[in-house]
Protein backbone atom coordinates (compact mmCIF):
# COMPACT_ATOMS: atom_id res chain seq x y z
CA UNK A 1 0.00 0.00 0.00
CA UNK A 2 1.38 3.38 -0.99
CA UNK A 3 2.42 5.92 1.62
CA UNK A 4 0.28 9.06 1.44
CA UNK A 5 1.46 10.51 4.76
CA UNK A 6 2.58 13.71 3.03
CA UNK A 7 -1.02 14.42 2.07
CA UNK A 8 -2.38 13.83 5.57
CA UNK A 9 0.15 16.27 6.98
CA UNK A 10 -1.49 18.97 4.84
CA UNK A 11 -4.59 18.88 7.02
CA UNK A 12 -2.99 21.37 9.40
CA UNK A 13 -3.70 24.16 6.89
CA UNK A 14 -7.40 23.61 7.50
CA UNK A 15 -10.40 25.01 5.69
CA UNK A 16 -10.18 28.61 4.47
CA UNK A 17 -13.14 30.64 3.18
CA UNK A 18 -11.40 31.09 -0.15
CA UNK A 19 -10.84 29.25 -3.40
CA UNK A 20 -7.88 31.42 -4.41
CA UNK A 21 -5.15 28.83 -3.87
CA UNK A 22 -6.82 25.96 -5.67
CA UNK A 23 -7.77 28.27 -8.53
CA UNK A 24 -4.13 29.35 -8.77
CA UNK A 25 -3.00 25.73 -8.92
CA UNK A 26 -5.48 24.93 -11.67
CA UNK A 27 -4.54 28.09 -13.57
CA UNK A 28 -0.94 26.89 -13.63
CA UNK A 29 -2.24 23.66 -15.15
CA UNK A 30 -4.19 25.46 -17.86
CA UNK A 31 -7.64 25.48 -16.26
CA UNK A 32 -8.37 22.19 -18.00
CA UNK A 33 -11.19 21.45 -15.53
CA UNK A 34 -13.44 24.03 -17.21
CA UNK A 35 -14.09 21.56 -20.02
CA UNK A 36 -15.58 18.86 -17.80
CA UNK A 37 -19.26 17.89 -17.78
CA UNK A 38 -19.87 17.89 -14.05
CA UNK A 39 -22.55 16.42 -11.80
CA UNK A 40 -21.88 18.16 -8.48
CA UNK A 41 -23.49 16.70 -5.36
CA UNK A 42 -23.90 18.33 -1.96
CA UNK A 43 -26.19 17.80 1.04
CA UNK A 44 -25.99 16.53 4.60
CA UNK A 45 -26.81 12.87 4.02
CA UNK A 46 -26.84 10.62 0.98
CA UNK A 47 -24.19 12.40 -1.10
CA UNK A 48 -21.99 9.34 -1.54
CA UNK A 49 -24.86 6.97 -2.25
CA UNK A 50 -26.36 9.35 -4.82
CA UNK A 51 -22.95 9.86 -6.45
CA UNK A 52 -22.42 6.10 -6.63
CA UNK A 53 -25.81 5.59 -8.28
CA UNK A 54 -25.28 8.33 -10.87
CA UNK A 55 -21.79 7.04 -11.64
CA UNK A 56 -22.98 3.45 -12.02
CA UNK A 57 -25.84 4.43 -14.34
CA UNK A 58 -23.61 6.54 -16.56
CA UNK A 59 -21.03 3.75 -16.72
CA UNK A 60 -23.71 1.26 -17.80
CA UNK A 61 -24.87 3.78 -20.41
CA UNK A 62 -21.43 3.50 -22.02
CA UNK A 63 -19.81 6.65 -20.70
CA UNK A 64 -16.41 6.98 -19.04
CA UNK A 65 -17.08 8.40 -15.57
CA UNK A 66 -14.76 9.95 -13.01
CA UNK A 67 -16.04 9.71 -9.43
CA UNK A 68 -14.58 11.78 -6.58
CA UNK A 69 -15.85 11.11 -3.05
CA UNK A 70 -14.73 11.46 0.55
CA UNK A 71 -13.70 10.24 2.98
CA UNK A 72 -12.23 6.89 2.05
CA UNK A 73 -12.90 3.89 4.28
CA UNK A 74 -9.72 1.80 4.03
CA UNK A 75 -7.50 3.05 1.21
CA UNK A 76 -6.92 6.58 -0.03
CA UNK A 77 -7.37 5.36 -3.63
CA UNK A 78 -11.11 4.81 -3.02
CA UNK A 79 -11.66 8.57 -3.29
CA UNK A 80 -10.74 8.73 -6.98
CA UNK A 81 -12.32 6.22 -9.38
CA UNK A 82 -12.91 5.88 -13.09
CA UNK A 83 -15.70 3.51 -14.06
CA UNK A 84 -15.64 2.02 -10.57
CA UNK A 85 -11.89 1.30 -10.55
CA UNK A 86 -9.83 3.22 -7.95
CA UNK A 87 -6.74 5.09 -9.04
CA UNK A 88 -3.59 2.95 -8.84
CA UNK A 89 -0.83 3.67 -6.33
CA UNK A 90 1.57 4.46 -9.16
CA UNK A 91 -0.75 6.98 -10.78
CA UNK A 92 -1.65 8.57 -7.46
CA UNK A 93 1.97 8.98 -6.36
CA UNK A 94 2.97 10.32 -9.78
CA UNK A 95 0.23 12.94 -9.67
CA UNK A 96 1.09 13.84 -6.08
CA UNK A 97 4.51 14.90 -7.31
CA UNK A 98 2.98 16.85 -10.20
CA UNK A 99 0.73 18.83 -7.87
CA UNK A 100 3.59 19.41 -5.41
CA UNK A 101 5.72 20.81 -8.21
CA UNK A 102 3.22 23.66 -8.70
CA UNK A 103 4.53 25.32 -5.56
CA UNK A 104 1.07 26.34 -4.33
CA UNK A 105 0.17 25.87 -0.66
CA UNK A 106 -2.94 23.70 -0.64
CA UNK A 107 -4.93 22.09 2.15
CA UNK A 108 -5.37 18.32 2.11
CA UNK A 109 -8.73 18.45 0.39
CA UNK A 110 -7.64 21.10 -2.12
CA UNK A 111 -4.59 19.03 -3.02
CA UNK A 112 -6.59 15.84 -3.47
CA UNK A 113 -9.23 17.64 -5.54
CA UNK A 114 -6.57 18.88 -7.98
CA UNK A 115 -5.06 15.39 -8.09
CA UNK A 116 -8.44 13.84 -8.89
CA UNK A 117 -9.22 16.35 -11.63
CA UNK A 118 -5.80 15.73 -13.22
CA UNK A 119 -6.45 12.00 -13.22
CA UNK A 120 -9.86 12.45 -14.82
CA UNK A 121 -8.27 14.59 -17.52
CA UNK A 122 -5.66 11.90 -18.23
CA UNK A 123 -8.42 9.29 -18.45
CA UNK A 124 -10.42 11.52 -20.84
CA UNK A 125 -13.66 10.92 -18.96
CA UNK A 126 -17.03 11.91 -20.38
CA UNK A 127 -18.48 12.95 -17.01
CA UNK A 128 -17.12 13.92 -13.61
CA UNK A 129 -19.28 13.15 -10.58
CA UNK A 130 -18.08 15.25 -7.65
CA UNK A 131 -19.13 14.83 -4.04
CA UNK A 132 -18.66 17.99 -1.99
CA UNK A 133 -16.39 17.56 1.01
CA UNK A 134 -18.00 20.19 3.26
CA UNK A 135 -20.75 22.69 2.52
CA UNK A 136 -20.64 24.09 -0.99
CA UNK A 137 -19.59 27.69 -1.48
CA UNK A 138 -16.01 27.33 -0.21
CA UNK A 139 -15.51 23.63 -0.84
CA UNK A 140 -12.53 22.88 -3.08
CA UNK A 141 -14.74 21.04 -5.56
CA UNK A 142 -16.57 24.30 -6.23
CA UNK A 143 -13.89 25.34 -8.70
CA UNK A 144 -15.88 23.26 -11.19
CA UNK A 145 -19.06 24.45 -12.88
CA UNK A 146 -21.96 22.08 -12.42
CA UNK A 147 -23.96 21.07 -15.44
CA UNK A 148 -26.26 19.49 -12.87
CA UNK A 149 -26.13 20.47 -9.19
CA UNK A 150 -27.70 17.99 -6.76
CA UNK A 151 -28.80 18.78 -3.21
CA UNK A 152 -29.48 15.65 -1.17
CA UNK A 153 -31.38 15.90 2.18
CA UNK A 154 -30.04 18.81 4.21
CA UNK A 155 -29.98 19.01 8.01
CA UNK A 156 -27.92 20.33 10.89
CA UNK A 157 -24.30 19.21 10.70
CA UNK A 158 -20.96 21.05 10.71
CA UNK A 159 -22.81 23.99 12.26
CA UNK A 160 -19.61 25.80 13.29
CA UNK A 161 -18.48 25.95 9.67
CA UNK A 162 -21.78 26.23 7.81
CA UNK A 163 -24.27 27.96 10.11
CA UNK A 164 -26.60 27.18 12.98
CA UNK A 165 -29.82 26.78 11.01
CA UNK A 166 -30.97 24.61 8.13
CA UNK A 167 -31.61 27.75 6.07
CA UNK A 168 -28.04 29.02 6.54
CA UNK A 169 -26.64 25.59 5.69
CA UNK A 170 -28.89 25.34 2.63
CA UNK A 171 -27.69 28.71 1.38
CA UNK A 172 -24.07 27.66 1.76
CA UNK A 173 -24.69 24.42 -0.13
CA UNK A 174 -26.46 26.33 -2.91
CA UNK A 175 -23.06 27.84 -3.66
CA UNK A 176 -22.44 24.95 -6.06
CA UNK A 177 -25.24 26.21 -8.30
CA UNK A 178 -23.76 28.11 -11.23
CA UNK A 179 -25.27 30.13 -14.05
CA UNK A 180 -27.00 27.64 -16.31
CA UNK A 181 -26.89 24.74 -13.83
CA UNK A 182 -29.87 22.43 -13.68
CA UNK A 183 -30.66 21.72 -10.04
CA UNK A 184 -32.10 18.50 -8.62
CA UNK A 185 -33.29 18.24 -5.03
CA UNK A 186 -35.86 16.52 -2.81
CA UNK A 187 -39.07 17.64 -1.15
CA UNK A 188 -37.61 17.56 2.37
CA UNK A 189 -35.28 20.48 1.59
CA UNK A 190 -36.07 24.20 1.71
CA UNK A 191 -37.22 24.35 -1.89
CA UNK A 192 -38.10 28.06 -1.80
CA UNK A 193 -34.57 28.91 -0.67
CA UNK A 194 -33.02 26.72 -3.36
CA UNK A 195 -35.29 28.13 -6.05
CA UNK A 196 -33.89 31.59 -5.36
CA UNK A 197 -30.53 30.38 -6.68
CA UNK A 198 -31.70 28.72 -9.90
CA UNK A 199 -34.96 30.30 -11.09
CA UNK A 200 -36.69 27.89 -13.47
CA UNK A 201 -34.01 25.18 -13.62
CA UNK A 202 -35.14 23.36 -10.46
CA UNK A 203 -36.32 19.75 -10.46
CA UNK A 204 -37.86 18.50 -7.21
CA UNK A 205 -38.13 14.72 -7.07
CA UNK A 206 -40.79 12.78 -5.16
CA UNK A 207 -39.84 10.40 -2.35
CA UNK A 208 -41.68 7.51 -3.97
CA UNK A 209 -39.02 5.57 -5.89
CA UNK A 210 -40.45 2.03 -5.87
CA UNK A 211 -38.06 0.06 -8.07
CA UNK A 212 -35.22 -2.13 -6.87
CA UNK A 213 -32.25 -0.40 -5.25
CA UNK A 214 -28.89 -2.07 -4.71
CA UNK A 215 -28.49 -0.39 -1.30
CA UNK A 216 -30.44 -1.22 1.87
CA UNK A 217 -32.80 1.17 3.66
CA UNK A 218 -36.00 2.98 2.71
CA UNK A 219 -34.13 6.30 2.94
CA UNK A 220 -32.23 5.27 -0.21
CA UNK A 221 -35.46 5.89 -2.14
CA UNK A 222 -34.78 9.62 -1.95
CA UNK A 223 -31.21 9.16 -3.20
CA UNK A 224 -32.38 6.85 -5.98
CA UNK A 225 -35.00 9.40 -7.06
CA UNK A 226 -32.32 12.09 -7.23
CA UNK A 227 -30.02 9.85 -9.27
CA UNK A 228 -32.86 8.90 -11.61
CA UNK A 229 -33.73 12.55 -12.23
CA UNK A 230 -30.08 13.44 -12.93
CA UNK A 231 -29.64 10.64 -15.42
CA UNK A 232 -32.91 11.43 -17.18
CA UNK A 233 -31.71 15.02 -17.63
CA UNK A 234 -28.54 13.59 -19.18
CA UNK A 235 -30.59 11.58 -21.66
CA UNK A 236 -30.02 8.08 -20.28
CA UNK A 237 -32.74 5.55 -21.09
CA UNK A 238 -35.00 4.36 -18.29
CA UNK A 239 -33.98 0.71 -18.56
CA UNK A 240 -30.31 1.63 -18.06
CA UNK A 241 -31.22 3.90 -15.15
CA UNK A 242 -33.17 1.09 -13.50
CA UNK A 243 -30.34 -1.39 -13.96
CA UNK A 244 -27.73 1.05 -12.65
CA UNK A 245 -29.67 1.82 -9.48
CA UNK A 246 -30.49 -1.85 -8.92
CA UNK A 247 -26.87 -2.98 -9.20
CA UNK A 248 -25.11 -0.14 -7.37
CA UNK A 249 -22.79 -0.96 -4.46
CA UNK A 250 -21.49 1.61 -2.00
CA UNK A 251 -19.42 0.17 0.85
CA UNK A 252 -20.07 1.01 4.48
CA UNK A 253 -23.72 1.97 4.01
CA UNK A 254 -25.88 -0.61 5.80
CA UNK A 255 -23.42 -3.24 4.65
CA UNK A 256 -23.37 -6.72 6.13
CA UNK A 257 -19.69 -7.56 6.26
CA UNK A 258 -20.69 -10.85 7.88
CA UNK A 259 -24.07 -12.46 8.39
CA UNK A 260 -24.24 -11.04 11.92
CA UNK A 261 -22.12 -7.88 11.47
CA UNK A 262 -23.75 -4.74 10.07
CA UNK A 263 -21.80 -1.50 9.52
CA UNK A 264 -23.03 1.96 8.61
CA UNK A 265 -21.36 5.35 8.28
CA UNK A 266 -24.17 7.27 10.04
CA UNK A 267 -22.37 10.33 11.40
CA UNK A 268 -25.11 12.74 12.50
CA UNK A 269 -28.50 12.47 14.24
CA UNK A 270 -30.56 12.32 11.04
CA UNK A 271 -28.48 9.46 9.68
CA UNK A 272 -28.54 7.58 13.00
CA UNK A 273 -32.32 7.90 13.13
CA UNK A 274 -32.90 6.39 9.68
CA UNK A 275 -30.46 3.50 10.12
CA UNK A 276 -31.99 2.80 13.54
CA UNK A 277 -35.38 2.49 11.87
CA UNK A 278 -33.89 0.02 9.39
CA UNK A 279 -32.36 -2.13 12.14
CA UNK A 280 -35.61 -2.18 14.14
CA UNK A 281 -37.86 -3.00 11.19
CA UNK A 282 -35.73 -5.21 8.97
CA UNK A 283 -33.17 -7.18 10.97
CA UNK A 284 -33.96 -10.16 13.19
CA UNK A 285 -31.65 -10.81 16.13
CA UNK A 286 -31.68 -12.12 19.67
CA UNK A 287 -29.39 -9.53 21.22
CA UNK A 288 -27.99 -6.31 19.80
CA UNK A 289 -24.38 -5.34 20.44
CA UNK A 290 -23.52 -1.82 19.24
CA UNK A 291 -19.99 -0.55 18.66
CA UNK A 292 -20.13 3.25 18.58
CA UNK A 293 -17.43 5.85 17.93
CA UNK A 294 -17.83 9.44 16.80
CA UNK A 295 -15.93 12.61 15.94
CA UNK A 296 -15.72 15.34 18.56
CA UNK A 297 -17.53 17.98 16.46
CA UNK A 298 -20.70 15.92 16.12
CA UNK A 299 -23.91 16.06 18.18
CA UNK A 300 -22.86 12.83 19.88
CA UNK A 301 -25.27 13.13 22.82
CA UNK A 302 -28.26 13.14 20.48
CA UNK A 303 -26.73 10.44 18.30
CA UNK A 304 -26.31 8.05 21.19
CA UNK A 305 -29.90 8.66 22.31
CA UNK A 306 -31.15 7.78 18.81
CA UNK A 307 -29.28 4.47 18.56
CA UNK A 308 -31.38 1.30 18.62
CA UNK A 309 -31.49 0.29 22.28
CA UNK A 310 -28.62 -2.20 22.54
CA UNK A 311 -28.28 -5.10 24.93
CA UNK A 312 -24.65 -4.03 25.22
CA UNK A 313 -22.92 -0.87 24.03
CA UNK A 314 -19.19 -0.65 23.33
CA UNK A 315 -17.84 2.90 23.11
CA UNK A 316 -14.65 3.34 21.12
CA UNK A 317 -12.48 5.90 19.34
CA UNK A 318 -12.05 5.98 15.54
CA UNK A 319 -8.43 6.20 14.45
CA UNK A 320 -8.38 9.88 13.54
CA UNK A 321 -7.20 12.84 15.58
CA UNK A 322 -10.65 14.48 15.44
CA UNK A 323 -12.28 11.54 17.24
CA UNK A 324 -14.08 12.00 20.55
CA UNK A 325 -12.58 10.37 23.63
CA UNK A 326 -15.22 7.71 24.44
CA UNK A 327 -15.00 8.42 28.17
CA UNK A 328 -16.94 11.62 27.41
CA UNK A 329 -19.95 9.58 26.28
CA UNK A 330 -22.65 8.80 28.82
CA UNK A 331 -24.94 5.78 28.61
CA UNK A 332 -27.25 4.38 31.28
CA UNK A 333 -27.27 0.74 30.20
CA UNK A 334 -24.79 -2.16 29.97
CA UNK A 335 -21.71 -0.55 28.51
CA UNK A 336 -17.93 -0.74 28.17
CA UNK A 337 -15.28 1.68 26.96
CA UNK A 338 -12.66 0.11 24.69
CA UNK A 339 -10.66 2.92 23.15
CA UNK A 340 -8.94 0.97 20.36
CA UNK A 341 -11.54 0.21 17.64
CA UNK A 342 -9.93 -3.10 16.68
CA UNK A 343 -10.04 -4.26 20.30
CA UNK A 344 -13.58 -2.96 20.65
CA UNK A 345 -14.68 -5.04 17.68
CA UNK A 346 -12.92 -8.14 19.01
CA UNK A 347 -14.69 -7.59 22.32
CA UNK A 348 -18.01 -7.44 20.48
CA UNK A 349 -17.21 -10.63 18.59
CA UNK A 350 -16.41 -12.41 21.85
CA UNK A 351 -19.68 -11.23 23.38
CA UNK A 352 -21.84 -12.21 20.43
CA UNK A 353 -23.55 -15.58 20.33
CA UNK A 354 -25.51 -17.27 17.56
CA UNK A 355 -28.48 -15.10 16.69
CA UNK A 356 -26.93 -11.86 17.96
CA UNK A 357 -26.24 -8.81 15.79
CA UNK A 358 -23.16 -6.60 15.98
CA UNK A 359 -23.88 -3.11 14.67
CA UNK A 360 -20.96 -0.71 14.06
CA UNK A 361 -21.81 2.97 13.51
CA UNK A 362 -21.14 6.62 14.39
CA UNK A 363 -18.45 7.54 11.87
CA UNK A 364 -17.17 6.71 8.40
CA UNK A 365 -13.73 6.50 9.99
CA UNK A 366 -14.86 3.86 12.49
CA UNK A 367 -16.49 1.82 9.72
CA UNK A 368 -13.26 2.10 7.76
CA UNK A 369 -11.30 0.81 10.74
CA UNK A 370 -13.54 -2.24 11.00
CA UNK A 371 -13.62 -2.91 7.27
CA UNK A 372 -9.82 -2.89 7.33
CA UNK A 373 -10.03 -6.11 9.35
CA UNK A 374 -11.80 -7.75 6.42
CA UNK A 375 -9.20 -6.85 3.79
CA UNK A 376 -7.16 -9.65 2.23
Amino acid sequence: MADFSFLYDLKKFGMRPSLDNIRLALRKLGDFHKGFRVVHITGTNGKGSTAAMVSNVLKLAGFSVGLFTSPHLVRFNERIQVNGVPISDDDALRLVEKVRSLGVQLSFFEFVTVLALLYFKECNVDFVVLEVGLGGSWDATNVCDAEIAVLTPIGLDHVKALGDSVEKITRDKCGIIKKGSKVVTCRSNLVDVIKGFCRDNLFVVPDSFEKKIGLLGDFQKVNAGLAESVCRLLGVSQDVIDKGIETVFWPGRLEFVEENVLVDCAHNPFAVRVVTNFVKKNVDFDRLIVVFGVLADKDFKKMIRLLPRPDFLILTKPKINRALDPVELVYDGPCAVVEDPFEAFRFAKNLAKDGDLIFVTGSCFLVGNIKELYQD
